[in-house]
């Protein structure tokens, strides 16, 4: 009995031993991965840690993973396309945060000076002049919408929706003024 458990206990210090040597060898070859490798073999590496979990094959974890994104997408195909693109611009901040390791706000205030940077070498315009002037336009959009009753806020949101319609229909009745005036 005890000869079973010393061998018991060699087998596993022996395997231990091999899966940190395998360890240390994959580490080793990934110091060249390209990020899409990286990405490929942490992707497969959770295929298979899932599969582990759920006594699946790597196989039908794969259809099963497959199936989850087609009910994501289905979920996402009955929402509006205000929502569809809040929510694909969330998943851009997300990816890219992922990818400098930073959080999606810090990610967006990021993308959002370099935008002002951009328009201010346009608009020979300082970027703190710039920057200044839109915090304090957010500002008030804030304040604004802090203080918007539930009606205004359904409002605002249905012209937005309406787009240029609302403006239109009000160009072409102050043409007509102007010219029942003249």
């Amino acid at each position: 009995m005890r000869k079973k458990q010393s061998r018991e206990k060699q087998a596993e210090e022996q395997n231990t031993h091999i899966r940190e040597l395998d360890r240390i060898y994959r580490a080793d070859g990934r110091a060249n991965e390209t990020a899409e490798e990286t990405e490929q073999r942490s992707s497969e590496d959770r295929l298979r840690t899932i599969a582990r979990l759920n006594n699946m094959s790597a196989d039908e974890s794969e259809q099963r993973h497959s199936d989850d994104r087609l009910r994501a997408s289905a979920r996402r195909n009955s929402m509006t396309t205000e929502e569809t693109e809040e929510r694909r611009s969330e998943d851009r901040l997300r990816a890219i945060a992922r990818r400098n390791n930073t959080t999606a706000e810090e990610t967006e205030e990021r993308r959002s000076d370099e935008q002002l940077r951009a328009i201010a070498r346009r608009n020979n315009e300082s970027f703190e002049v710039r920057n200044q002037r839109q915090a304090s336009d957010r500002l008030r959009t804030l304040n604004s919408r802090a203080t918007e009753s539930n009606e205004q806020r359904e409002r605002r949101i249905h012209c937005n929706a309406l787009g240029n319609q609302n403006r239109i229909g009000f160009d072409e009745l102050f043409m007509l003024d102007v010219i029942d005036s003249s």
